[in-house]
């Protein structure tokens, strides 16, 4: 079965976050029983210049997948059908809905059926969270409204990590994805299929090289610096801790508007709390970044999977992070906390109680969390929702 994949990024980036690391697990996982091609912009979020390995107009060899790196001036509607249209495949697959070049325009190529109708996936990676929806609000809801007169949608299957992230698709969506046949039988639905992350993460953790003193902390934030993400939140909750706190900020700066707020914050914080920002970090190197730390701190205002999250609990970090993730009942099982954002009282409580942990308290905690993340990356659970949903959408026929 070959699957023709759009992403915007793909490897070796690493700059745009979870879903390259979501494509390549599943390329890892599913690479030798599926033949993924993969087309993709040939350089990473937000640089300017392209990788300096990869061939140009022609497939690259990257794992078990092939890949079609696009330069700028390539990122047409031309040539995109052209490439699609010349590329065999039985499954397309989209890994957005707001992508202008590789979601909507392969859509409307669709619609008026200028490329092959074969069954098509498209998984909105967290795009319609209540807070991803908040973010350019009247330019998306411009746009869903454009999609359903116009009927992009009609018959595609939906990918969702989450019954949560179902739940997003069908309090925005519900007219879209509930589509009927003439005998007025449902015909496409959202499908759960849980991001894959590759097996050798399970690999022995790296040994911790943070050293625990109670009455300091030691807290990192690894992602992008995006609102999404709410850095600003976990500076000002630090504002309310007791204690000497070194907080550590890793990751591509998205937006500088909110960067600028963000360091705005920083400059409020009290003596006994130190906040530096110290780019970007290659994924090769985030375990040993993390494994410094005693906790890795997260306040995000929505993630459909949270790959840095596993990162962090495989590393041996206790996690804070909000309620709006995969990643449930941390506290329950001594790996750290998932609490609301709209009760920060309980996220200051979190940091005091890490703030005083001793060494010995931390590291057997540390391991119930390197416990949770490995149970995680060897259930094959979600390798098998993955697998059904390319065999079942094979087995679909796409109408007109």
């Amino acid at each position: 079965m070959n699957i023709l994949t759009l992403s915007i990024c793909y490897l070796p980036g690493y700059k745009a976050g979870g879903p390259i690391k979501s494509i390549a697990g599943l390329v890892e996982r599913l690479g030798d029983e599926l033949k993924f091609k993969i087309v993709t912009m040939d350089r990473d979020w937000g640089d300017d210049s392209a990788y300096p390995s990869i061939a140009r107009d022609c497939w690259n060899p990257v794992g078990k997948a092939e890949v079609f790196y696009l330069a700028p001036g390539q990122v047409n509607l031309p040539f995109l059908y052209r490439l699609i249209k010349n590329t065999p495949h039985d499954v397309l697959y989209l890994n957005s809905i707001f992508a202008p070049d590789f979601t909507i325009r392969p859509l409307l190529l669709r619609k008026v059926r200028l490329i092959p109708r074969v069954p098509t996936i498209v998984a909105p990676r967290g795009e319609l969270s209540q807070s991803a929806l908040t973010i350019k609000f009247r330019k998306k809801r411009l746009y869903l409204a454009f999609a359903r007169i116009l009927g992009l949608y009609r018959n595609v299957i939906w990918q969702v990590s989450s019954e949560h992230e179902r739940d997003d698709l069908s309090r925005n969506l519900a007219d879209i994805v509930r589509v009927h046949d003439k005998m007025h039988r449902v015909f496409v639905t959202a499908v759960v299929a849980p991001d894959l992350v590759a097996r050798t993460m399970s690999s022995p953790a790296r040994e911790r090289t943070a050293h625990k003193v109670p009455g300091a902390l030691r807290a990192v934030f690894l992602s992008r610096v995006s609102r999404m993400k709410n850095l600003d939140g976990a500076i000002k909750l630090l504002r309310q801790v007791a204690g000497t706190v070194v907080f550590d900020i890793y990751g591509p700066i998205e937006d500088q508007e909110y960067w600028r707020e963000c360091q705005q914050a920083i400059a409020t914080l009290p003596p006994n709390v130190s906040a530096r920002y110290l780019g970007s970090v290659h994924p090769d190197n985030v375990p040993l970044v993390l494994s410094g730390y005693d906790l890795f701190l997260l306040p995000t205002r929505g993630e459909n999977f949270g790959h840095v999250i596993l990162e962090a609990l495989l590393a041996g970090c206790l996690v804070l992070t909000s309620n709006r993730t995969p990643w449930r009942d941390l506290e329950s099982r001594n790996a750290g906390w998932d609490l609301p954002l709209e009760v920060p009282s309980r996220f200051v409580a979190a940091l005091q109680e890490c703030v005083a942990l001793s060494a010995a308290e931390l590291s057997r905690r540390s391991e119930h969390a390197r416990i949770l993340a490995r149970q995680y990356v060897l259930d094959e659970t979600a390798t098998e929702q993955n697998r059904r949903l390319f065999r079942n959408a094979l087995a679909q026929s796409p109408l007109a």
